[in-house]
């Protein structure tokens, strides 16, 4: 063999062996655990004492990755908060559910008093809004319509419920 040949030949092989140990470490096992001070610890050994939970990525991480960014980016264009009253139950349930199932991230704010009606009232422009009712971005909608809920979250780019 000539010189050009087995300097290509060795750095291939050389290559091959540098993916293949790459690939083995990518399935390496990472333990991440707060101690009582309060620090975080990442480590490829499991926590000294302490129960472990696992957690998997979903099988395609690449997609987990854009479903993430996609809600990152659609959460800032258009905050989701949801409007619900302390007698407002199932309904209610149903609201977070949908948006539970979605992993649309919201704040959730109790209407307690008169004051709060009145100023829900005033931020969606609904003379006497009723429970619940879900911001998107500035745009209200009042009591759940899971259709209107899901198109609302469609426009602005929510990732669909899996």
């Amino acid at each position: 063999m000539t010189g050009g040949l087995m300097n290509a030949l060795m750095k291939m092989l050389l290559l091959a062996a540098l993916f293949a140990l790459c690939a083995g470490s990518a399935q390496a096992q990472v333990y991440r655990w707060v101690d009582k001070d309060g620090k975080v610890h990442y480590s490829d050994n499991p926590p000294p004492d302490a129960k472990v939970e696992q957690r998997k990525l979903g099988d395609n991480s690449i997609e987990a990755t854009k479903q993430g960014f996609e809600t990152t980016r659609a959460a800032q264009l258009a905050p989701v908060t949801l409007y619900v009253s302390t007698d407002c139950k199932d309904v209610c349930d149903q609201a977070r559910k949908l948006l539970s199932a979605r992993k649309v991230p919201f704040s959730e704010n109790v209407i307690k008093t008169k004051e709060d009606l009145g100023a829900l009232a005033k931020l969606t422009g609904i003379k006497t809004p009723r429970a619940p009712t879900l911001v998107v971005g500035s745009k209200p909608i009042e009591g759940f319509e899971p259709g209107a809920w899901n198109g609302a979250l469609d426009v602005v780019g929510y990732p669909k419920a899996p």
